[in-house]
């Protein structure tokens, strides 16, 4: 496995926005186009989760990213000094029965599960370490 790009940034709203364009640009010669959106989802809903809801009262806080891939799989590698918080061992929010019960938000935690079949925390050294598995196509050799 060998690091593609690394993002580090401000645990801030402001931060969030720069994760977009990074793995646009870093994800560009090693993940497959029909793959990078739900990458895209997964990535975003991962580090929004960390700035809004790992730094209390807005405290200041920073977020590296690692692209990693080998012939196997792709990684974004997560790593953060906010609050202890791990997303697999997180319960998911219950589906509404209908639109009048559904309430906006946390969906968050349900998208990643969706979009990413490998979810793996850790808590290492007073930081979270969130990997994110995505296995790489592979053509069919057969033909």
């Amino acid at each position: 496995m060998h690091i593609v790009s690394v993002l580090r940034l401000p645990a801030s709203l402001e931060g969030l926005a720069a994760v977009y364009p990074w793995l646009d640009h870093a994800a560009a010669a090693c993940v497959a186009a029909d793959r990078l959106p739900g990458m895209q989802v997964v990535l975003e809903e991962a580090v929004a989760n960390i700035v809004l809801h790992g730094f209390p009262d807005r405290a200041p806080g920073a977020v590296e990213i690692q692209l990693c891939a080998d012939d196997d799989a792709v990684l974004l590698v997560i790593e953060d000094d906010g609050m202890v918080f791990d997303p697999t061992a997180a319960p998911l929010r219950p589906v509404a029965a209908n639109l009048a019960e559904a309430v906006p938000g946390g969906r968050g935690l349900t998208l990643i599960r969706r979009f990413c079949p490998s979810v793996i925390y850790a808590r290492q050294d007073g930081r979270n370490l969130l990997t994110l598995r995505f296995p790489r196509d592979r053509p069919d050799r057969t033909a």
